[in-house]
């Protein structure tokens, strides 16, 4: 084909049958030349249907105009087949046959669609990264310094992520370790030089230092860049490039690794993996945050603050929830005093998004238990830094880690693996970010910038070694030498590792102090080992050791507790422990939600009077409404008791219950979300379960939902 008939305008009659339109035959029996010359008037337009007719009754009688055979009319090749499909099929099995086709996989209406087509790629790269961001540019750094040509595109003008355009200028925990410290050091250096002395590192310094290495090992740099397509071979489990989308317009380039370092998954997603997104009951991810930086007392300050609930999946939800957290800089809903506001972060602080599925998903019951089968390359370490302020909606494990042992700040260790960085499915797709293949729970422990940044460095040269290798399937690198290289830079050394412990040898003296979580968790986890002294304390002269005794025995399941947990459960047990350096729950909230779980159906009356009466604080209503449930699975028999106590309240107009985000104190922002139509639609889904007729769905038809609210409400 010209060049010049690639954008010529489709012709209004392309794709009819022969029966349609006079070609080559219906010219011949009219006698019509096959190129009119200059001067000789076309046929008039009155002419066609008689042509058609003529075509007709040749074709009929199985004769052309010479006599020769013809196909019937009748014939399925002359009524529906459009005339340019056979050469279309001639040139695409040409294409397959020379290996010019692939599979262009493309998002459309939030699905991952693939079709054949033949890219157009104008470039080349042994790894190519989608985007700069904690993860992304140390990938893409350890990748060039290996020795691999890399590509990086990013949507932004800017490297760095959270840890820049998100605002977010220092570090909580993590190892030190690693390439990002020479980065961090040259920021330092840029700082003293350029801006105000102190604090972990300035955004714009860390911007400068990270561009001028990139560009030093010579990564290609494609700012204002985003992927809007995948190319896979026809198998689908092998990437061969990737779509880009910028100012000049669509491009290709061509690629032997695609590692994703959008943090959302978003390329992963596009190339058809699979994912999950937050927790079981309702997909709820972790709460954003929203950073502003403001004058105080002549000084420059900032405000990181949880600014409500978003997914990261659906594009209006996202804007949305963009929008109103950016209004609450200038307008406090909790009347905050008035600042200097200079300028609010570009980038929203996401603290989980997709999950992607790899080889292996690392869940918080390993990482608790150490009883990980993998290679570590490097260690995350934190506590399980979850913003989550409604735990009744978690799992179980969330929920006893939590509220059952208040166990929020104990800090644990965490393998970075490759397994958990090489996509399901494929053989060249890393994930690296924090949309690695962890669970809920371990999402908000591997977020760490230290450790994002450890996983990128992982990947970038887990990436070079395949290339340098000529590997296919980046699963097959000489692992050995990864570690080796890993030793190198510090990223893996386990001489910095602390230890993360449970008082093995005093947990029963510990039962007895004002923290006793780590006991609580160890003995509910070792009860073939702790439940005779359990027993001992239970009836022993202590009673908030009997009561820590009762909860241990709970969280693992034996009920030999129940009557204590009832009896302060009556008492409206005041205590709370104090495990953790913050968010440590009321021993009550505990006794609640446990005694659904080790109680009998005499119970619901308890928990449905506990509840009545704490209408109005959050937290301990929901557990008690979390009991009710648990007791409901247990026990079909009680059942209709529960939906006798529990529907007047949901069902009522005027039911209303907001919870209170954490970081308000920290940043002056009373912001409150409600609840009362996520407590009535997993309600509703669960009474749909049981065959328990109610009004929710009624009463959430009339309210304004939100989008975790109006996937539960789909299920009714």
């Amino acid at each position: 084909m010209a060049a010049g008939r690639r954008n010529a305008p489709a012709r209004p009659d392309r794709g009819r049958t022969l029966l349609h339109r006079p070609g080559r035959r219906g010219r011949q029996l009219a006698g019509i030349p096959r190129k009119t010359p200059e001067g000789v008037e076309p046929p008039p337009r009155d002419l066609l249907p008689e042509l058609q007719n003529r075509l007709h009754r040749q074709t009929a009688a199985g004769r052309g105009p010479r006599g020769r055979p013809l196909l019937r009319a009748e014939s399925p090749l002359l009524q529906r087949r459009p005339v340019r499909q056979s050469a279309q099929r001639r040139r695409r099995r040409h294409q397959l046959r020379e290996g010019l086709t692939m599979l262009l996989s493309e998002m459309i209406r939030k699905k991952a669609v693939r079709r054949e087509a033949v890219p157009a790629f104008s470039g080349h790269c042994d790894v190519l990264v989608a985007g700069l961001g904690t993860s992304g540019a140390p990938a893409a750094l350890a990748a060039a310094e290996a020795g691999a040509r890399v590509c990086a595109v990013e949507k932004l003008n800017l490297p760095g992520g959270t840890a820049t355009a998100g605002g977010i200028s220092g570090y909580y925990y993590g190892l030190p370790g690693g390439r990002f410290e020479k980065t961090d050091a040259l920021a330092q250096q840029l700082r003293v030089l350029s801006f105000i002395e102190g604090g972990h590192f300035h955004p714009d310094a860390k911007i400068m230092a990270t561009d001028r290495e990139l560009t030093a090992a010579g990564v290609e740099l494609r700012y204002e860049t985003g992927i809007c397509g995948v190319w896979l071979d026809d198998d689908g489990a092998t990437v061969r490039g990737a779509r880009l989308v910028s100012k000049e317009g669509v491009s290709d380039v061509e690629c032997r690794i695609l590692i994703d370092g959008t943090g959302n998954g978003d390329v992963c997603a596009l190339a058809g993996a699979g994912f999950t997104e937050g927790r079981a009951s309702d997909g709820q991810p972790q709460p954003f945050s929203s950073v502003r930086v403001f004058r105080s007392e002549n000084r420059f300050a900032s405000a990181n603050f949880d600014a409500g609930f978003t997914t990261s999946t659906d594009a209006a939800e996202l804007n949305r929830a963009v929008i109103d957290s950016n209004s609450l800089h200038c307008f406090p809903p909790g009347g905050a005093p008035p600042a200097r506001l200079y300028y609010i972060t570009q980038l929203p602080g996401h603290r989980e998004a997709r999950l992607i599925e790899c080889d292996h998903t690392l869940t918080a019951r390993e990482i608790i238990e150490k009883n990980w089968n993998v290679q570590p390359f490097g260690y995350a370490y934190s506590n399980f830094d979850s913003h989550s302020i409604d735990w009744a909606f978690e799992d179980d494990l969330g929920c006893d880690w939590m509220v059952g042992a208040s166990l929020w700040g104990k800090n644990m260790l965490a393998p970075l693996s490759l397994e958990f960085m090489t996509v399901k499915r494929f053989r060249n797709l890393l994930v690296v970010g924090r949309a690695v293949s962890v669970d809920h729970l371990t999402a908000s422990l591997v977020r760490m910038q230290r450790c994002l940044q450890k996983i990128g460095e992982i990947a970038g040269n887990a990436a070079a070694l395949a290339v340098r290798d000529e590997k296919n399937d980046v699963r097959e690198i000489d692992r050995a030498e990864l570690e080796k290289r890993m030793r190198a830079s510090g990223c893996l050394d386990e001489s910095l590792l602390p230890e993360c412990l449970f008082p093995v040898e005093h947990w029963a003296e510990e039962l007895a102090t004002r923290k006793p979580g780590e006991a609580i968790f160890y003995a509910a986890q070792h009860l073939d080992r702790t439940r005779d002294t359990l027993l001992a304390l239970l009836a022993g002269p202590d009673p908030d050791a009997a009561i820590h005794a009762a909860l241990a025995l709970a969280i693992g399941g034996d009920d030999a507790g129940a009557e204590l947990l009832r009896e302060q459960i009556r008492k409206r047990d005041p205590y709370v422990p104090a495990t953790s350096r913050n968010h440590n729950y009321p021993r009550l909230e505990a006794e609640a939600y446990l005694l659904g779980r080790v109680g009998t159906p005499a119970d619901a009356e308890l928990l449905l009077e506990l509840a009545r009466e704490r209408l109005a604080d959050y937290q301990t209503f929901s557990e008690a409404w979390r009991g009710l449930l648990t007791l409901g699975e247990r026990f079909p028999e009680a059942r209709p008791g529960i939906a006798a106590g529990v529907l007047p309240i949901l069902e009522a107009e005027d039911f209303r219950l907001p919870v209170l985000f954490r970081n308000h104190l920290i940043a002056s922002q009373a912001r409150y979300e409600p609840m009362h139509n996520l407590f009535r639609a997993v309600t509703a889904v669960r009474f749909k379960k049981w065959g328990i007729p109610n009004r929710l769905s009624a009463v959430l038809s009339k309210e304004t939902l939100s989008w975790r609210e109006q996937r539960l409400f789909e299920q009714l």
